[in-house]
C-alpha cells in the first residue's frame, strides 16, 4: 500500500478511477418462466422491469439498434448456462453486458371471510426469481442473484367475489409481485457492471485519424486517452472443450479523443504506436 494513500486504502488516482466509467451497453433477455403457472408474458413482463429500473439509474446504455429474437430459455441446458453460445450472441449485438433471468416460482393464496353478504378478502402473490449477468469481453459469469417480491390486495366483495379470482386478477398481482422482486435487484446489478472494465471498439482507421464506437452518450469526454489492444483469444479447455474465457489482448498504443461522431462515437488522433485496426479494443488509459 503506498503511503500516500488515505484511509480507504486507495490513492488518489485509484479513488478517481472507481468514481466511474463510460456507460456499458447491456441487453436483458426475457426471462425463462420456469412454474407451472404458464402466464404467457410473465418472463417478458420481468424482463421489461429490469430494463426499467436500469434506464432510471442512467448508468448504462439498453441499445434499441441489439436486437434478437432469443431467451434466457434458448441458452439453458439441464442446469447449466450455454455460456459460449451466449457470449456468442452478445459479441453479434455489440454489447457488454448480458443478463439472463428465471422465474423460479409463483404462489397465489386468498384469506378471509368466508361468510356473510360482504366478505373482507385479502390476495396474496409471491414469486421467486433468478438472475446471471455475464461480461461479454471477458466471456464470463460476473453475478447471480436470487430475490423473492410480494405483493397484497384486500377487497370487500359481494357474494362469491368472481372478479378476484379470475385469471386477469392473478396475473396482475403476480407482475406486481414480480417488480417488487425486480426493483430489489437493479442495486445489485449496477454494483456488478461498474466493477467491470469498460471497453469499445476501433469502428474505422484512416491514417492518424481512429473512429471508435463509444462517445458523448457513452461518457467519453474531450481529451481522454484510451489505450489500445488486440482484440484476445477465446481459451477452451482442451480436454472438455468448455469455453473459459477470453484472453487478454496486447497493447497496440494510445489514443486521445478529439471530437464526437453522432450521439455515440467519438473521432480520435494517435498518441503512441500504430498499426490500429478495425474491432482492436479500446480502454481507458
Amino acid at each position: 500500500m503506498s503511503y500516500y494513500a488515505n484511509k480507504s486504502g486507495k490513492g488518489p488516482t485509484q479513488r478517481i478511477e472507481s468514481m466511474g466509467q463510460p456507460k456499458k451497453r447491456i441487453v436483458i433477455l426475457n426471462f425463462w418462466n420456469d412454474t407451472p403457472v404458464k402466464q404467457n408474458d410473465l418472463g417478458a413482463f420481468a424482463a421489461d422491469e429490469l430494463r426499467r429500473g436500469l434506464y432510471a439509474t442512467q448508468r448504462v446504455i439498453l441499445p434499441t439498434d441489439a436486437k434478437t429474437e432469443l431467451g434466457t430459455a434458448d441458452f439453458i441446458q439441464g442446469d447449466s448456462v450455454k455460456v459460449a453460445q451466449l457470449i456468442r450472441e452478445g459479441r453479434r449485438m455489440g454489447v457488454a453486458v448480458l443478463v439472463i433471468g428465471r422465474v423460479t416460482k409463483v404462489v397465489f393464496r386468498q384469506r378471509g371471510d368466508e361468510v356473510g353478504l360482504l366478505r373482507q378478502k385479502q390476495s396474496l402473490a409471491g414469486v421467486d426469481v433468478e438472475i446471471k449477468t455475464f461480461d461479454v469481453a471477458a466471456g464470463r459469469e460476473i453475478m447471480a442473484a436470487a430475490r423473492s417480491g410480494e405483493a397484497a390486495s384486500n377487497a370487500i366483495v359481494a357474494f362469491e367475489g368472481a372478479s378476484i379470482e379470475s385469471p386477469e386478477y392473478r396475473a396482475e398481482l403476480t407482475k406486481l409481485a414480480v417488480r417488487n422482486a425486480m426493483s430489489s435487484l437493479v442495486p445489485e446489478v449496477i454494483k456488478s457492471i461498474e466493477k467491470m472494465t469498460w471497453q469499445g471498439r476501433i469502428a474505422k482507421a484512416n491514417g492518424t485519424r481512429v473512429y471508435v464506437n463509444a462517445g458523448r452518450a457513452s461518457g467519453l469526454v474531450g481529451g481522454d486517452i484510451l489505450k489500445v489492444l488486440t482484440p484476445g483469444d477465446d481459451v477452451y479447455d482442451p480436454q472438455t472443450g468448455a469455453f473459459l474465457g477470453r484472453s487478454q489482448g496486447q497493447l497496440k498504443g494510445t489514443l486521445e479523443v478529439v471530437d464526437f461522431l453522432g450521439t455515440d462515437g467519438a473521432v480520435t488522433e494517435v498518441h503512441t504506436g500504430g498499426n490500429f485496426q478495425e474491432g482492436d479494443v479500446v480502454q481507458l488509459y
